[in-house]
């Protein structure tokens, strides 16, 4: 039976050789036409991952890499000649002898000899008697002069080689010959033949590789390797394979578990050589690992959690505690969901580490001697985080965590019962904890959030082009999407093929998993262009793998390891940081101080704050600065805090109160009479009053006190703002004034129309000519007294009205007037 360990039962080294044959899959085996003899792994043809077809070129037996028309030495030989490629392939290959052929017996007929020549396909005795004969061709020879056939002379002694020898005077095949003759004339042999035997490479042959000469252990690691990558729908190219196991020859070790990057390199082997040993061993290390056995060890291998990435413990120092560690980590993991498991798990058990160091510095006994610990070295760590927090070790925001990861584990950790009676940390002093006041205030924002500037995210979409050059049409397409939904990357680069839906209504979404949550079949409504660009990227997928059922296809197919298209794209972090870092500067208007003096000048954006994630961050922003509101945001979002919302778009109360005292400057009243005559900051106490004794309008403030009083709910005049001398208004509701007027405009045309109505309430819901006069009016006052300001100035006031319409609230009482959206590709249909 093909892949039975049966027959080399006698000769394994140890049991484990004997569990990775069992794990070795029967039908893996005979993929690869494998038996425990001959010991050499074939390559298929025809294959989704392993297949090398036949090279199109006439007369050449070679196989292709999947997916090539033609083989890479017909590729090298057609470049050489200088004819255009439909020439080239017209003209057959001459047959003659290359090794990578693989040998053939001769041609008479039971003949066990190699032949000399393959052109001729005789051996060496039967080629002489062909000369001696007469001047007949091979095929009348062999018709006219009936031949015995001949015995062998047994296989080549070269452990790597199964070919037979060419002659009964020499213990190798005609290829190991030549190259022994061809070292001892170069002089680079060492006279140790036996050796020579053992350490030399076989034979190159096309979709073949030799794991002849090797350890049973080997053998059975390299092939489990192949076996695993072949799962995983990772290609592993014949010659790879071939290099891998002449080097693993001449090394003569006995696993690759053995194997150091230092061996690696040493035997100069390329990065994507030791790139696949490395994965091997992985997967060896895998191999029969349970979540109890790796809970033993310093540093976990989540695979065998159900996760991705590596758990490290090795840096606590103290056994004891370490060990309690581990047993938190163990309870923990199976109550955290999301692709990033490992990440924050790993941040939580580094504040154990920065304990684990205090210990080790400030105690005598480096904190080994548990009985002696108490609440003065919980003290001591707090002054040291602080200290390194204070120095620039770490940030402000690391240490608030550090501290309240330690109280989280500490607390966990007696919770578990770890200090009782015969457990790991018997007699830990109670009093060596955390309470919440031992935890530092947040750090306070002073930017609103990491969002990026309009000028900058049309000047990236602008380049979109640039990006798929650089990488694929998939990194352009994620990009593109993050931008237009503001999902978190790991969102947008596992979507489904089938991510398009419409609502009961007709509304266009986007269906989506938030795995940071858990939470799936999330539902977020999109524009049409943005629909477009998924439409015409499930048509390009659909096209690729037109075999693969649609429901299993993602929409952003990887490029590698992919040949059905069920296999996501990975992080796009470094192709866009790549991108990023190729685009000339994007300039942006800021505001310096130069000579005392306030100006705006074009300074470059720093990329380093241009990262995919910034683009949730852009988006939560542009829905806040339309006033969309904040439960609707959440919404949007996916958040389950309002909380957590507001830290997407935050403005900060220095940049709030430096926009209202600019945009104050220009107040006016109901009559266009400038409330202020110059430009001047506020006092404290007239913030204070103004936040208090005012209540927004749809077009500006009111100061009736009644009215403020109850909210905006007790207008006498009912919201005829325009003609209350209790009303102001500033440059910033400009534009809601002209939407007033172009209202009050359609209503008076559509009132006088053949509109069916009482005359009462025609008259009364008529809008006169004096509130129509006034608003145009204010208007062009407003609009005056900006057109009187400097191109500088005029920057100024407009970089301030945007803070200030970024933060303003929704008027009581009134029909809310919401903000537009601000698009950063205006040049897209809706």
């Amino acid at each position: 039976m093909i892949g039975a360990p049966l027959p080399l039962a006698h000769e394994l080294q140890d049991l484990r050789t004997q569990v990775i044959i069992d794990a070795l899959d029967a039908e893996f085996l005979s993929l690869v036409s494998w038996d425990w003899e001959s010991r050499v792994v074939r390559y298929p043809k025809v294959h989704p991952v392993l297949g090398m077809p036949d090279c199109e070129i006439p007369g050449c037996t070679k196989g292709t890499p999947l997916g090539e028309p033609v083989c890479v030495g017909c590729i090298g030989r057609w470049r050489r000649s200088g004819l255009s490629f439909e020439d080239f392939a017209a003209v057959p290959r001459e047959s003659s002898y290359h090794r990578s052929d693989g040998q053939v017996l001769c041609r008479v007929p039971g003949c066990q000899r190699p032949p000399r020549l393959v052109t001729h396909g005789l051996c060496t005795t039967h080629q002489a008697r062909w000369h001696s004969s007469s001047e007949l061709t091979v095929e009348d020879f062999l018709r006219n002069s009936p031949q015995e056939g001949l015995p062998g002379f047994g296989p080549c002694q070269v452990a790597a080689c199964y070919r037979l020898r060419g002659s009964e005077r020499t213990c190798y095949c005609e290829v190991h010959r030549g190259r022994l003759n061809r070292e001892r004339r170069l002089g680079t042999f060492d006279g140790d033949e036996e050796r020579w035997r053992l350490t030399s490479s076989s034979v190159p042959v096309n979709r073949e590789v030799s794991l002849r000469g090797l350890p049973d252990r080997l053998v059975a690691e390299l092939l489990y390797c192949l076996q695993v990558r072949t799962a995983r729908e990772a290609k592993t190219k014949d010659h790879r394979m071939r290099h891998i196991s002449d080097q693993l020859r001449l090394l003569q070790v006995p696993s690759l578990e053995t194997l150091g990057e230092d061996d690696l390199i040493r035997a100069g082997m390329v990065d994507d050589l030791r790139m696949i040993i490395r994965g091997a061993q992985t997967a060896l290390r895998r191999l029969g690992a349970t979540a109890e056995t790796e809970r033993l060890k310093d540093i976990w291998d989540l695979f065998v959690f159900g996760r991705q990435g590596t758990l490290t413990f090795s840096r606590i120092h103290q056994r004891p505690l370490r060990e309690a560690v581990k047993v938190w980590a163990y309870d923990e993991l199976p109550r955290r969901r999301g692709r990033h498991v490992a990440s924050s798990m790993q941040n939580m058990i580094r504040g154990m580490e920065q304990l684990s160091d205090s210990l080790r510095l400030q105690r005598d006994d480096e904190g080994h001697e548990l009985r002696l610990l108490s609440r003065t070295d919980m003290v001591s760590f707090c002054n040291r985080v602080a200290f390194l927090a204070e120095t620039g070790a770490f940030g402000a925001h690391h240490r608030v965590n550090v501290i309240r990861y330690v109280r989280r584990i500490v607390n966990r950790i007696r919770v578990l019962g770890l200090t009782g009676p015969g457990q790991m940390l018997e007699g830990l002093p109670a009093d060596f904890s955390l309470s919440m006041e031992d935890i530092p205030d947040e750090p306070e924002d002073t930017e609103a959030g990491r969002d990026l500037p309009d000028e900058v995210m049309r000047e990236l979409c602008d380049n979109f082009d640039l990006l798929e050059k650089m990488s694929n049409r998939e990194y352009r397409v994620a990009a593109e999407l993050l931008v237009d939904t503001g999902r978190r990357p790991d969102e947008i680069s596992t979507l489904a093929l089938e991510c398009l839906g419409k609502d009961p209504d007709g509304t266009l979404v986007l269906i989506y998993d938030n795995s940071k949550n858990y939470r799936l079949g999330r539902r977020l409504p999109i524009a049409k262009a943005t629909a477009a660009v998924i439409t015409e990227q499930q048509e390009r997928v659909r096209e690729r793998f037109p075999d693969t059922p649609a429901d299993k296809l993602k929409l952003l197919p990887s490029p590698l390891a992919n040949p059905a298209g069920t296999k996501p794209i990975g992080s796009i972090g470094d192709a866009h940081r790549a991108w990023v870092n190729a685009l000339p500067d994007i300039m942006i208007p800021v505001v310096v101080e130069v000579d005392g003096q306030l100006v705006t000048k074009l300074l470059p954006f720093d990329k380093s704050k241009i990262f995919p994630y910034a683009y949730r961050h852009s988006f939560a922003q542009r829905h806040a600065d339309a006033n969309v509101d904040p439960d609707v945001l959440m919404d949007l979002m996916d958040h389950r805090e309002l909380s957590t919302t507001q830290g997407y778009y935050r403005v900060s109360q220095e940049r709030r109160r430096e926009a209202v005292d600019r945009v104050t400057a220009l107040q006016f009243d109901r009559r266009g009479t400038r409330v202020w005559r110059k430009a001047q900051g506020l006092l404290d106490s007239e913030h204070v009053r103004r936040a208090i004794g005012e209540v927004a309008t749809a077009y500006g403030i009111c100061l009736e006190p009644h009215n403020v009083a109850a909210g905006g709910q007790s207008c006498p005049l009912r919201f005829r703002c325009i003609g209350c001398d209790h009303f102001r208004t500033d440059i910033s509701y400009l534009p809601d004034l002209e939407r007033y007027l172009s209202d009050l405009l359609r209503s008076r045309e559509r009132l006088m129309s053949a509109f069916e109505a009482d005359d009462w309430a025609r008259s009364e819901a008529m809008p006169s000519e004096e509130e129509i006069s006034r608003v145009r009016r204010l208007i062009n006052r407003v609009k005056a007294d900006l057109d009187d300001l400097s191109d500088e100035e005029r920057a100024q006031i407009e970089e301030a009205v945007a803070v200030v319409r970024r933060g303003r609230s929704v008027m009581l009482g009134m029909p809310r007037v919401g903000q537009p959206l601000p698009d950063v590709r205006p040049w897209r249909l809706p």
